[in-house]
């Protein structure tokens, strides 16, 4: 297939088969017909001829999943039934775990424990910021920023005429003390 012309080329890419063939140079045609073995992406599959070869890139259906072989035949299609399976870990273990499931179990109980402590309370304040209107948004920020982390107000109408820097300033923290900006 040297030096193929892409205006000769006739090609089909099908979601389980290829069809190519082109004139060869000692007039006759060359063809190529293949049966997948399982299904492709026929649009987002190319082929791609080259000064000494022709290139396939096939987009599989099923990313991930395995093929044996390019080609499917009697043998491959017993071979598909058996592939379409949840895949095996080794294990020198009698008994045979689902590790998927194993992962799942850990998400949903992961997801479940409840957070305790400073993780409680930020949790609380990510899910009232999330859920507030712009306008509580915006008094959370001010509120929390221009009292250096003293102050968290959800309520706008007072914190847009406060003063957190300067007159409304509030206590430091006991054993703290507020530090000029310099």
């Amino acid at each position: 297939a040297k030096n193929v012309n892409d205006a000769t080329v006739q090609k089909e890419i099908l979601a389980k088969a290829i069809d190519i063939s082109f004139p060869t140079g000692d007039d006759s045609d060359y063809n190529l017909n293949v049966d997948l073995f399982d299904e492709i992406i026929p649009e987002e599959s190319v082929v791609n001829f080259y000064k000494v070869k022709i290139e396939l890139k096939l987009k599989k259906k099923v990313d991930g999943k395995q093929w044996p072989t390019l080609e499917t035949s009697e043998l491959t299609a017993t071979i598909q039934d058996v592939t379409t399976s949840k895949p095996e870990y080794p294990s020198s273990s009698k008994t045979k775990k689902d590790w998927s499931q194993i992962d799942h179990d850990i998400e949903k109980e992961m997801k479940n424990d409840k957070p305790e402590g400073d993780e409680a309370l930020n949790g609380l304040f990510k899910e009232i910021y999330k859920n507030a209107s712009e306008e509580t948004r915006r008094a959370m920020i001010k509120s929390y920023q221009t009292s250096g982390g003293t102050v968290l107000s959800t309520n706008w109408d007072e914190v847009a005429s406060k003063d957190y820097e300067g007159k409304d300033r509030p206590d430091p923290p006991k054993g703290q003390q507020w530090k000029k900006d310099e």
